[in-house]
């Protein structure tokens, strides 16, 4: 995980060490399986005719739930079946979108610890839409990277091996620009509007969960993901983290089995990127009444999920509790449920409420889930889409103040935006903010593939085709 300079460091120890001492998880051995991803299901399902460019449009909605579902509330505690569907269908789309979003709309300022100063000086201005990363990047720690396991080089760069991880394994062609002689951005081959490794990694998952109709199957999404990662051309980005590096360190060098794979070096691995693929779990649990599965089969699916790619027991359990805060995110029908749900996962994971009046450049934080757990909660208050008619610009305004805060603000932007784009729904979220991602049609197709094998009865999409200009 890259470094902060060393005044930044200094404000960001002692607030992680003023978190740390607060901080309730506890790290049992490493055998240990903490049961994860415990899912509230709820919710029902209809027939669509048309969709827009989120997926679905606004007069598909029953008995006036439109209305509702625009306002981001809905009066009385319950609703008919048909808007309760929609709404779902809705909800789940834009958590969809808003996880997208959130990740490359902050992938060009992907850890700046020098926050808003770093951004202007680098880029002209504040990011205010999708954004090519730059080529070069002062400060980056790439050239310090290990191209053959976890954190910083050992020394030998790879040169002692017949082939190293990097470049030859995974991220084909990519090891020059790891040279320790260059200073090259964390994504720097990456399109405006294209996803980091991270969430390309949850579209395979995704698609791994449309395939086994809807289950995650954690030997199918394992398979998934060693061809994924060992395909030339199967990905854009630059930068792979460590959990992925030392996973195909142990089944290259050591030549373990992949699912004896998964480590972890105690420092670059319990962190906020373990939460991207759960998140996708979590969404996969919205389920129909008369489809519903086993809450325990949820449960292991989740610490399954997390165990495929990195050996982590804290990070289990703190995904157990952020599942429920996604799928809150989707089945609440009013905002008050959603905030209690929010506020268990903050009492339980930091032990206080969330803070909606935070400002946002103290929410810069580093990599562990001890420092960037609070900057999460506080962001997603603090922008959560509530009662208005404008849900989907606090929505954008929210991801975009994420991308401005800088350091690990990718994987927290992906998270941060399933939640935010949940509350709003998909009809609400400015066209911009689904057209600009990059590559939009394919993104759709992905997208109306999992909600109809999540709510079997939402029925065959017809997304609008958008034109999106590659650059």
């Amino acid at each position: 995980m890259p470094k902060i300079n060393r005044q930044e460091g200094r404000r960001i120890n002692r607030r992680k060490s003023t978190i740390q001492s607060s901080f309730p998880l506890k790290f049992p051995p490493r055998s240990s399986r903490c049961l994860c991803l415990v899912v509230t299901l709820m919710g029902f399902f209809s027939m669509f005719q048309k969709k827009s460019v989120s997926g679905i449009a606004p007069n598909a909605m029953a008995d006036g739930a439109a209305s509702f579902v625009r306002s981001g509330s809905v009066p009385g505690s319950t609703l008919s079946t048909a808007s309760s569907s929609s709404m779902l269908e809705n909800r789940l789309r834009g958590a969809l979108w808003g996880f997208l979003a959130g990740d490359a709309l902050a992938s060009p300022t992907h850890w700046y610890y020098g926050g808003k100063r770093q951004i202007i000086q680098d880029y002209g201005n504040a990011i205010t839409d999708y954004t090519k990363p730059h080529q070069q990047l002062a400060g980056s720690i790439l050239n310090k990277s290990d191209l053959n396991g976890g954190g910083r080089s050992k020394g030998s760069n790879g040169k002692s091996f017949d082939k190293t991880i990097i470049g030859d394994v995974i991220n084909h062609g990519k090891q020059d620009l790891w040279s320790p002689q260059k200073s090259i951005h964390y994504h720097a081959t990456l399109q405006k509007g294209e996803n980091t490794l991270e969430v390309s990694i949850a579209r395979v998952l995704m698609r791994s969960i449309v395939q086994t109709g809807g289950v995650f199957d954690a030997e199918h999404f394992r398979n998934a993901y060693v061809k994924f990662m060992t395909t030339p051309g199967s990905h854009n980005d630059t930068y792979a983290s460590t959990c992925h590096r030392m996973f195909f360190a142990n089944m290259i060098f050591r030549q373990l089995p992949p699912k004896d794979c998964p480590d972890n070096d105690q420092h670059n691995v319990d962190t906020m990127d373990g939460l991207v693929l759960p998140t996708i779990v979590a969404l996969s649990g919205v389920r129909n009444s008369n489809n519903s599965i086993d809450p325990a089969s949820i449960d292991q699916a989740g610490a399954d999920c997390a165990s495929v790619t990195r050996r982590s027991s804290v990070l289990e359990k703190v995904s157990s509790q952020w599942a429920k805060v996604v799928v809150s995110a989707v089945t609440e029908t009013n905002d008050d449920a959603f905030q209690q749900s929010l506020n268990e996962f903050s009492r339980q994971t930091i032990r206080r409420l969330p803070n909606p009046q935070v400002n946002d450049d103290s929410t810069m934080s580093a990599c562990y889930l001890s420092s960037a757990l609070p900057g999460l909660i506080d962001m997603t208050a603090k922008y959560l889409p509530s009662g208005t008619s404008n849900g989907g610009e606090r929505v954008w305004e929210g991801l975009l103040a994420n991308a401005n805060v800088g350091g690990e603000n990718v994987h927290r932007g992906s998270v941060l935006g399933a939640v935010l784009g949940a509350r709003a729904g998909a009809t609400q979220l400015p066209p911009h903010m689904i057209e600009g991602l990059y590559p939009h049609d394919e993104l759709a197709k992905e997208i109306d593939d999992f909600v109809r094998v999540v709510l079997p009865e939402a029925g065959p999409s017809t997304t609008t085709e958008v034109s999106v200009e590659q650059q």
